[in-house]
């Protein structure tokens, strides 16, 4: 599986939607996993734009007013979802990975800029 993992810090302008669509073209990702979004509110729509693709599954965890906020992103061709699971600080997809037939877990973490932050995840 080519998995793509990104600090964003901020996905609000199209400058680095182009950027993303231009990594996961040129890298063939097949699940991507971005940190610091910096966003609370997201749509099928927009994800579709950051991914260039409309078959595509995703999962956002907000934070805390935007902060700290990650997205997880994945092709429906190349990843077969089952379930997940969300903390403050990850996302967790579990499913199947359809070119290998195999069974697999991504997760996309991110801790605040803080040591007790850290120590806690």
């Amino acid at each position: 599986m080519i998995i793509v993992s990104l600090n964003i810090r901020g996905i609000g302008g199209g400058t680095k939607a182009s950027y993303l669509k231009h990594v996961i073209a040129k890298e063939g990702a097949e699940f991507v996993c971005l940190q610091e979004t910096k966003t609370t509110n997201l749509s099928d729509n927009r994800c579709f734009v950051l991914w260039g693709d409309n078959n595509i599954g995703w999962l956002h965890n907000e934070g805390v007013n935007g902060a700290g906020s990650i997205l997880s992103l994945w092709h429906k061709e190349a990843s077969c979802y089952d379930r997940h699971v969300v903390g403050s600080d990850f996302i967790a997809i579990m499913g199947e990975h359809l070119k290998s037939n195999r069974s697999c877990v991504v997760l996309n973490v991110y801790a605040m800029c803080n040591i007790s932050d850290k120590i806690s995840l």
